[in-house]
Protein backbone atom coordinates (compact mmCIF):
# COMPACT_ATOMS: atom_id res chain seq x y z
CA UNK A 1 0.00 0.00 0.00
CA UNK A 2 2.86 2.42 1.01
CA UNK A 3 4.64 1.63 -2.34
CA UNK A 4 1.00 2.25 -4.32
CA UNK A 5 0.47 5.70 -2.37
CA UNK A 6 4.25 6.81 -3.09
CA UNK A 7 3.75 6.07 -7.04
CA UNK A 8 0.25 7.99 -7.32
CA UNK A 9 1.94 10.95 -4.98
CA UNK A 10 4.81 10.83 -7.85
CA UNK A 11 2.63 10.72 -11.13
CA UNK A 12 0.76 13.29 -9.85
CA UNK A 13 3.39 15.29 -9.36
CA UNK A 14 5.44 14.29 -12.83
CA UNK A 15 1.63 14.74 -14.34
CA UNK A 16 1.01 17.88 -13.16
CA UNK A 17 4.62 19.98 -13.21
CA UNK A 18 2.49 21.47 -16.85
CA UNK A 19 0.63 23.70 -14.19
CA UNK A 20 3.26 25.03 -12.15
CA UNK A 21 4.15 28.09 -12.51
CA UNK A 22 6.75 28.15 -16.09
CA UNK A 23 9.19 31.01 -13.93
CA UNK A 24 9.68 28.81 -10.71
CA UNK A 25 12.28 25.89 -11.43
CA UNK A 26 10.98 22.89 -9.95
CA UNK A 27 13.65 22.35 -7.33
CA UNK A 28 12.92 26.07 -5.94
CA UNK A 29 9.30 25.30 -5.59
CA UNK A 30 9.86 25.04 -1.89
CA UNK A 31 10.86 28.08 -1.45
CA UNK A 32 7.84 29.88 -3.08
CA UNK A 33 5.88 32.45 -1.75
CA UNK A 34 2.27 30.72 -1.24
CA UNK A 35 0.44 34.22 -2.27
CA UNK A 36 2.33 34.02 -5.81
CA UNK A 37 -0.05 34.12 -8.72
CA UNK A 38 0.20 31.78 -11.94
CA UNK A 39 0.87 33.07 -15.26
CA UNK A 40 -1.23 29.96 -16.26
CA UNK A 41 -4.78 30.64 -17.17
CA UNK A 42 -7.06 30.06 -14.04
CA UNK A 43 -9.76 28.02 -15.85
CA UNK A 44 -6.90 25.39 -16.69
CA UNK A 45 -5.20 25.53 -13.39
CA UNK A 46 -8.49 25.01 -11.54
CA UNK A 47 -9.31 21.81 -14.03
CA UNK A 48 -5.88 20.60 -12.63
CA UNK A 49 -6.90 20.98 -9.00
CA UNK A 50 -9.95 19.49 -9.68
CA UNK A 51 -8.63 16.18 -11.28
CA UNK A 52 -5.75 16.37 -8.58
CA UNK A 53 -8.73 16.09 -5.81
CA UNK A 54 -10.39 12.77 -7.62
CA UNK A 55 -7.24 10.90 -7.83
CA UNK A 56 -6.32 11.86 -4.25
CA UNK A 57 -10.24 10.85 -3.55
CA UNK A 58 -9.89 7.38 -4.89
CA UNK A 59 -6.31 6.49 -3.26
CA UNK A 60 -7.72 7.38 0.06
CA UNK A 61 -10.83 5.78 -0.90
CA UNK A 62 -8.94 2.37 -2.07
CA UNK A 63 -6.56 2.77 1.08
CA UNK A 64 -9.73 2.35 3.18
CA UNK A 65 -11.09 -0.25 1.78
CA UNK A 66 -8.22 -2.26 1.96
CA UNK A 67 -6.44 -1.04 5.29
CA UNK A 68 -9.19 0.38 7.36
CA UNK A 69 -8.84 3.71 8.93
CA UNK A 70 -5.48 5.35 8.38
CA UNK A 71 -3.35 5.25 11.09
CA UNK A 72 -2.96 9.32 11.30
CA UNK A 73 -6.53 9.68 11.47
CA UNK A 74 -6.91 6.65 14.00
CA UNK A 75 -4.68 9.03 16.52
CA UNK A 76 -7.37 12.06 16.11
CA UNK A 77 -9.29 13.57 18.73
CA UNK A 78 -12.43 12.07 19.08
CA UNK A 79 -14.25 14.59 18.54
CA UNK A 80 -13.11 15.41 14.75
CA UNK A 81 -14.56 13.21 12.30
CA UNK A 82 -12.68 11.95 9.36
CA UNK A 83 -14.49 13.94 6.49
CA UNK A 84 -13.57 17.20 8.05
CA UNK A 85 -9.84 15.84 8.44
CA UNK A 86 -10.27 15.08 4.91
CA UNK A 87 -11.52 18.67 3.66
CA UNK A 88 -9.07 20.61 5.68
CA UNK A 89 -6.26 18.47 4.21
CA UNK A 90 -7.88 19.09 0.67
CA UNK A 91 -7.72 22.66 1.51
CA UNK A 92 -4.25 23.22 2.46
CA UNK A 93 -3.88 21.29 -0.85
CA UNK A 94 -5.53 23.82 -2.97
CA UNK A 95 -3.08 26.44 -1.04
CA UNK A 96 0.01 24.74 -1.76
CA UNK A 97 -1.67 24.35 -5.72
CA UNK A 98 -1.65 28.09 -5.93
CA UNK A 99 1.89 28.88 -5.63
CA UNK A 100 4.25 25.36 -5.87
CA UNK A 101 2.40 23.57 -8.19
CA UNK A 102 -0.73 21.64 -7.84
CA UNK A 103 0.82 18.46 -7.78
CA UNK A 104 3.37 18.86 -4.47
CA UNK A 105 -0.54 19.53 -2.94
CA UNK A 106 -1.53 16.60 -4.09
CA UNK A 107 1.70 14.66 -2.53
CA UNK A 108 1.13 16.80 0.65
CA UNK A 109 -2.67 16.21 0.79
CA UNK A 110 -1.66 12.01 0.28
CA UNK A 111 1.09 11.87 2.86
CA UNK A 112 -0.76 14.01 5.67
CA UNK A 113 -4.01 12.04 5.23
CA UNK A 114 -1.79 8.32 5.43
CA UNK A 115 0.67 9.46 8.08
CA UNK A 116 4.27 9.90 5.83
CA UNK A 117 6.54 12.04 6.42
CA UNK A 118 6.22 14.41 4.19
CA UNK A 119 3.21 15.82 5.68
CA UNK A 120 3.84 19.27 6.45
CA UNK A 121 4.66 20.62 10.39
CA UNK A 122 1.58 22.48 12.14
CA UNK A 123 2.11 26.39 11.07
CA UNK A 124 2.42 28.31 14.26
CA UNK A 125 -0.77 29.74 15.66
CA UNK A 126 0.16 33.47 16.44
CA UNK A 127 -1.87 35.89 14.24
CA UNK A 128 -4.68 36.89 16.82
CA UNK A 129 -2.01 37.72 19.19
CA UNK A 130 -1.37 41.08 21.20
CA UNK A 131 1.59 42.94 21.15
CA UNK A 132 3.19 41.57 22.96
CA UNK A 133 1.11 38.46 23.39
CA UNK A 134 0.70 38.65 27.22
CA UNK A 135 -0.36 42.35 26.72
CA UNK A 136 -4.26 42.30 27.84
CA UNK A 137 -4.99 45.34 27.61
CA UNK A 138 -7.10 44.96 24.48
CA UNK A 139 -8.91 42.18 25.31
CA UNK A 140 -12.09 41.66 23.75
CA UNK A 141 -15.61 42.57 25.89
CA UNK A 142 -19.14 42.48 25.18
CA UNK A 143 -18.57 42.99 20.97
CA UNK A 144 -22.32 41.84 20.39
CA UNK A 145 -24.65 42.18 22.68
CA UNK A 146 -28.44 41.17 23.31
CA UNK A 147 -30.30 43.75 21.25
CA UNK A 148 -27.60 43.08 18.21
CA UNK A 149 -26.35 39.45 18.44
CA UNK A 150 -24.22 37.37 16.50
CA UNK A 151 -25.34 35.14 14.49
CA UNK A 152 -22.98 31.90 14.56
CA UNK A 153 -23.25 28.53 12.63
CA UNK A 154 -22.73 25.18 13.98
CA UNK A 155 -20.01 22.92 12.83
CA UNK A 156 -20.58 20.05 14.09
CA UNK A 157 -22.64 18.77 17.75
CA UNK A 158 -21.02 15.28 19.04
CA UNK A 159 -21.59 13.46 22.22
CA UNK A 160 -18.41 13.25 24.19
CA UNK A 161 -19.18 11.21 27.07
CA UNK A 162 -19.69 7.26 27.36
CA UNK A 163 -22.82 5.52 27.77
CA UNK A 164 -22.64 5.05 31.75
CA UNK A 165 -22.12 8.80 32.40
CA UNK A 166 -24.82 10.72 34.07
CA UNK A 167 -26.21 13.01 31.74
CA UNK A 168 -25.46 13.62 28.14
CA UNK A 169 -22.50 16.15 27.34
CA UNK A 170 -21.85 17.78 24.13
CA UNK A 171 -19.24 19.07 21.94
CA UNK A 172 -20.19 22.45 19.86
CA UNK A 173 -18.01 23.53 17.21
CA UNK A 174 -19.78 27.10 15.97
CA UNK A 175 -18.04 29.04 13.05
CA UNK A 176 -17.78 33.10 13.12
CA UNK A 177 -16.19 33.56 10.32
CA UNK A 178 -12.95 35.26 12.14
CA UNK A 179 -15.92 38.07 13.12
CA UNK A 180 -16.42 37.02 16.97
CA UNK A 181 -12.83 37.16 18.30
CA UNK A 182 -12.72 36.11 22.09
CA UNK A 183 -9.65 34.84 24.38
CA UNK A 184 -9.09 32.24 26.52
CA UNK A 185 -10.56 32.14 29.88
CA UNK A 186 -13.84 34.22 28.30
CA UNK A 187 -17.53 32.90 27.74
CA UNK A 188 -20.09 33.42 25.02
CA UNK A 189 -23.58 34.47 25.64
CA UNK A 190 -26.51 32.00 23.65
CA UNK A 191 -29.95 33.24 23.36
CA UNK A 192 -32.16 30.44 22.46
CA UNK A 193 -34.91 30.89 19.92
CA UNK A 194 -38.18 31.14 21.15
CA UNK A 195 -40.17 32.69 23.75
CA UNK A 196 -40.71 32.40 27.38
CA UNK A 197 -44.35 30.82 28.05
CA UNK A 198 -44.98 32.42 30.97
CA UNK A 199 -44.91 36.37 29.34
CA UNK A 200 -44.20 35.42 26.00
CA UNK A 201 -41.17 37.66 25.80
CA UNK A 202 -37.44 35.99 24.03
CA UNK A 203 -35.77 34.04 26.14
CA UNK A 204 -32.72 35.45 27.98
CA UNK A 205 -28.78 35.00 27.64
CA UNK A 206 -27.31 31.72 28.50
CA UNK A 207 -23.77 32.39 29.41
CA UNK A 208 -20.94 28.96 28.53
CA UNK A 209 -17.59 29.11 28.51
CA UNK A 210 -15.70 28.81 25.74
CA UNK A 211 -13.92 25.09 25.48
CA UNK A 212 -11.15 26.18 22.64
CA UNK A 213 -8.33 28.64 22.60
CA UNK A 214 -8.73 31.82 20.38
CA UNK A 215 -7.67 29.81 17.17
CA UNK A 216 -10.72 27.36 17.53
CA UNK A 217 -10.16 23.38 16.86
CA UNK A 218 -9.29 23.61 13.58
CA UNK A 219 -6.26 26.50 14.59
CA UNK A 220 -8.52 28.91 12.03
CA UNK A 221 -9.23 30.89 14.17
CA UNK A 222 -12.72 31.34 12.83
CA UNK A 223 -14.59 28.52 15.03
CA UNK A 224 -15.09 28.32 19.08
CA UNK A 225 -16.06 25.35 20.75
CA UNK A 226 -18.44 24.85 23.93
CA UNK A 227 -19.24 22.14 26.00
CA UNK A 228 -22.40 21.85 27.05
CA UNK A 229 -24.41 19.28 29.63
CA UNK A 230 -27.97 18.54 28.62
CA UNK A 231 -30.03 20.06 31.53
CA UNK A 232 -32.79 17.58 32.41
CA UNK A 233 -35.40 16.57 35.37
CA UNK A 234 -36.17 13.81 36.70
CA UNK A 235 -39.70 13.43 37.75
CA UNK A 236 -40.52 11.40 40.68
CA UNK A 237 -43.99 11.00 40.45
CA UNK A 238 -43.88 10.38 36.54
CA UNK A 239 -40.67 8.17 37.15
CA UNK A 240 -39.31 10.11 33.89
CA UNK A 241 -37.62 13.04 32.77
CA UNK A 242 -40.54 15.57 32.78
CA UNK A 243 -39.72 17.86 29.33
CA UNK A 244 -41.68 20.74 30.82
CA UNK A 245 -38.51 21.75 33.21
CA UNK A 246 -35.81 20.94 30.61
CA UNK A 247 -32.91 23.60 30.40
CA UNK A 248 -34.22 25.32 27.38
CA UNK A 249 -30.88 26.53 26.12
CA UNK A 250 -28.90 23.60 26.48
CA UNK A 251 -31.19 21.11 24.94
CA UNK A 252 -31.19 23.40 22.07
CA UNK A 253 -27.55 23.69 22.11
CA UNK A 254 -27.05 19.74 22.15
CA UNK A 255 -29.94 19.30 19.73
CA UNK A 256 -28.32 21.56 16.74
CA UNK A 257 -26.92 20.10 13.58
CA UNK A 258 -24.35 21.46 11.25
CA UNK A 259 -25.85 24.73 9.58
CA UNK A 260 -28.05 25.49 12.35
CA UNK A 261 -27.87 28.87 13.38
CA UNK A 262 -27.22 30.32 17.25
CA UNK A 263 -27.50 33.76 18.19
CA UNK A 264 -24.29 34.82 20.30
CA UNK A 265 -23.87 37.24 22.59
CA UNK A 266 -20.10 38.65 24.68
CA UNK A 267 -17.30 37.61 24.43
CA UNK A 268 -17.64 37.87 28.28
CA UNK A 269 -15.31 38.29 30.89
CA UNK A 270 -11.86 38.57 32.69
CA UNK A 271 -11.80 37.15 35.52
CA UNK A 272 -10.48 33.77 34.28
CA UNK A 273 -7.85 35.16 32.02
CA UNK A 274 -4.57 32.99 31.72
CA UNK A 275 -1.46 34.97 33.32
CA UNK A 276 1.04 35.00 30.92
CA UNK A 277 4.02 38.47 31.02
CA UNK A 278 5.37 35.37 33.52
CA UNK A 279 6.17 31.88 31.99
CA UNK A 280 7.37 30.48 34.82
CA UNK A 281 3.54 30.93 36.21
CA UNK A 282 2.33 28.13 37.54
CA UNK A 283 -1.75 27.24 36.96
CA UNK A 284 -3.83 24.84 39.07
CA UNK A 285 -7.37 24.47 37.44
CA UNK A 286 -9.65 22.95 39.53
CA UNK A 287 -13.08 21.64 37.76
CA UNK A 288 -16.39 20.04 38.08
CA UNK A 289 -18.01 18.48 34.78
CA UNK A 290 -17.98 21.07 32.11
CA UNK A 291 -16.48 23.99 33.95
CA UNK A 292 -13.90 21.82 32.34
CA UNK A 293 -14.36 24.11 29.45
CA UNK A 294 -11.95 27.44 29.74
CA UNK A 295 -9.18 24.61 30.93
CA UNK A 296 -9.11 23.36 27.57
CA UNK A 297 -8.43 26.54 25.83
CA UNK A 298 -5.29 26.59 28.51
CA UNK A 299 -3.79 23.70 27.66
CA UNK A 300 -5.01 23.46 24.13
CA UNK A 301 -2.70 27.19 24.17
CA UNK A 302 -0.17 26.16 26.32
CA UNK A 303 0.34 22.59 24.90
CA UNK A 304 -1.47 21.85 21.84
CA UNK A 305 -0.94 24.55 19.52
CA UNK A 306 2.53 26.72 18.63
CA UNK A 307 1.60 29.77 19.98
CA UNK A 308 3.66 32.38 21.53
CA UNK A 309 2.55 31.41 25.32
CA UNK A 310 3.51 27.94 24.29
CA UNK A 311 6.58 28.01 22.99
CA UNK A 312 7.87 30.23 26.31
CA UNK A 313 5.83 28.58 29.14
CA UNK A 314 8.13 26.59 31.82
CA UNK A 315 5.51 26.39 34.41
CA UNK A 316 3.27 23.85 35.52
CA UNK A 317 -0.22 23.39 34.36
CA UNK A 318 -2.16 20.95 37.05
CA UNK A 319 -5.53 19.97 36.05
CA UNK A 320 -7.83 18.83 38.27
CA UNK A 321 -11.32 17.47 37.07
CA UNK A 322 -14.25 16.32 39.20
CA UNK A 323 -16.64 13.81 37.82
CA UNK A 324 -19.17 10.81 38.91
CA UNK A 325 -17.11 8.07 36.53
CA UNK A 326 -14.98 7.34 33.90
CA UNK A 327 -17.49 7.22 31.13
CA UNK A 328 -17.86 10.93 32.18
CA UNK A 329 -14.48 11.89 31.68
CA UNK A 330 -13.98 14.98 29.26
CA UNK A 331 -11.28 15.30 26.97
CA UNK A 332 -9.46 12.20 28.74
CA UNK A 333 -7.69 11.46 25.02
CA UNK A 334 -6.42 15.03 24.76
CA UNK A 335 -5.21 15.13 28.56
CA UNK A 336 -3.33 11.91 28.42
CA UNK A 337 -1.61 13.26 25.16
CA UNK A 338 -0.26 16.23 26.77
CA UNK A 339 0.57 14.45 29.67
CA UNK A 340 2.81 12.00 27.60
CA UNK A 341 4.16 14.73 25.65
CA UNK A 342 5.27 17.33 28.34
CA UNK A 343 5.14 15.50 31.55
CA UNK A 344 7.34 17.76 33.41
CA UNK A 345 4.57 20.93 32.78
CA UNK A 346 1.41 18.67 33.09
CA UNK A 347 -0.10 16.92 35.76
CA UNK A 348 -3.57 15.50 35.86
CA UNK A 349 -5.94 14.54 38.90
CA UNK A 350 -9.25 13.11 38.48
CA UNK A 351 -12.35 12.69 41.45
CA UNK A 352 -14.26 10.45 40.65
CA UNK A 353 -17.24 10.09 43.32
CA UNK A 354 -18.41 6.99 42.21
CA UNK A 355 -15.56 4.92 41.83
CA UNK A 356 -12.92 6.31 44.45
CA UNK A 357 -12.89 6.38 47.85
CA UNK A 358 -11.62 9.21 50.12
CA UNK A 359 -9.02 9.20 52.91
CA UNK A 360 -12.12 8.81 54.88
CA UNK A 361 -14.04 6.15 53.24
CA UNK A 362 -16.70 8.27 51.76
CA UNK A 363 -16.69 9.14 48.21
CA UNK A 364 -14.20 10.94 46.01
CA UNK A 365 -15.36 14.73 45.32
CA UNK A 366 -13.09 17.65 44.01
CA UNK A 367 -12.02 18.98 47.39
CA UNK A 368 -10.76 15.75 48.45
CA UNK A 369 -8.66 14.96 45.36
CA UNK A 370 -7.32 18.75 46.03
CA UNK A 371 -6.57 18.36 49.70
CA UNK A 372 -4.24 15.03 48.90
CA UNK A 373 -2.03 17.49 47.68
CA UNK A 374 -2.81 20.52 50.10
CA UNK A 375 0.90 21.18 50.97
CA UNK A 376 2.17 21.09 47.79
CA UNK A 377 -0.99 23.65 46.55
CA UNK A 378 -0.24 25.99 49.10
CA UNK A 379 3.58 26.47 48.46
CA UNK A 380 3.15 26.78 44.81
CA UNK A 381 0.05 29.59 45.71
CA UNK A 382 2.78 31.61 48.01
CA UNK A 383 5.46 31.41 45.16
CA UNK A 384 2.99 32.97 42.80
CA UNK A 385 0.90 30.34 41.10
CA UNK A 386 -2.91 31.31 39.99
CA UNK A 387 -5.90 28.85 41.27
CA UNK A 388 -9.30 28.58 39.13
CA UNK A 389 -12.41 26.86 40.17
CA UNK A 390 -14.91 26.43 37.48
CA UNK A 391 -17.84 24.50 37.62
CA UNK A 392 -21.08 24.12 39.59
CA UNK A 393 -21.45 26.38 42.25
CA UNK A 394 -22.11 24.11 44.69
CA UNK A 395 -18.23 22.61 44.64
CA UNK A 396 -17.47 26.12 46.44
CA UNK A 397 -18.69 25.20 50.06
CA UNK A 398 -16.64 22.00 50.31
CA UNK A 399 -13.35 23.72 48.41
CA UNK A 400 -13.25 26.77 51.25
CA UNK A 401 -13.92 24.44 53.68
CA UNK A 402 -11.43 22.38 52.98
CA UNK A 403 -8.59 25.35 52.12
CA UNK A 404 -9.87 26.66 55.54
CA UNK A 405 -8.71 23.81 57.04
CA UNK A 406 -5.96 23.38 55.53
CA UNK A 407 -4.93 27.17 56.43
CA UNK A 408 -5.90 26.66 60.15
CA UNK A 409 -3.24 23.87 60.45
CA UNK A 410 -0.81 25.05 59.39
CA UNK A 411 -1.10 28.54 61.28
CA UNK A 412 -2.98 30.62 58.90
CA UNK A 413 -5.73 32.72 59.07
CA UNK A 414 -7.65 31.59 56.42
CA UNK A 415 -9.55 34.97 55.44
CA UNK A 416 -6.39 37.10 55.26
CA UNK A 417 -4.52 34.38 52.95
CA UNK A 418 -7.35 33.97 50.65
CA UNK A 419 -7.92 38.04 50.70
CA UNK A 420 -4.14 38.04 49.94
CA UNK A 421 -4.66 35.83 47.11
CA UNK A 422 -7.35 37.85 45.81
CA UNK A 423 -5.17 41.04 45.68
CA UNK A 424 -2.68 39.95 43.57
CA UNK A 425 -5.14 38.54 41.34
CA UNK A 426 -3.94 34.55 41.85
CA UNK A 427 -7.77 33.93 42.94
CA UNK A 428 -10.10 32.82 39.95
CA UNK A 429 -13.55 31.31 40.27
CA UNK A 430 -16.52 31.29 37.71
CA UNK A 431 -19.76 29.05 39.07
CA UNK A 432 -23.22 28.65 37.94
Amino acid sequence: MVKFITAISTLLVVSTSAFSPATVPQAARGNVALSMKSEEPVSKRQRALKHLGKVAGAVASAALMTGGVPPALARGKKAVEVVETSTCMLETAKQFGAGIGAGVGAAALVGAIFGGDSAAAPAKQDFLEADPYWDQSNVPVNVYKNKAPFTGKVVSTKRIVGPKATGETCHIVIDHEGDFPYWEGQSWGVIPPGVREKDGKPHSVRLYSIASSRYGDDMSGKTGSLCVRRATYWCPEMKAEDPAKKGVCSNFLCDTKAGDEVQMTGPAGKVMLMPEEDPKTDLIMVATGTGIAPYRGFIRRLFTEKTPAGEAYEGTAWLFLGVANSDALLYDDEWQEVKKNYPDNFRLDYALSREQENKKGGKMYIQDKVEEYADEIFTKLDNGAHIYFCGLKGMMPGIQDMLKGVAESKGLDYDEWLKGLKKSKQWHVEVY
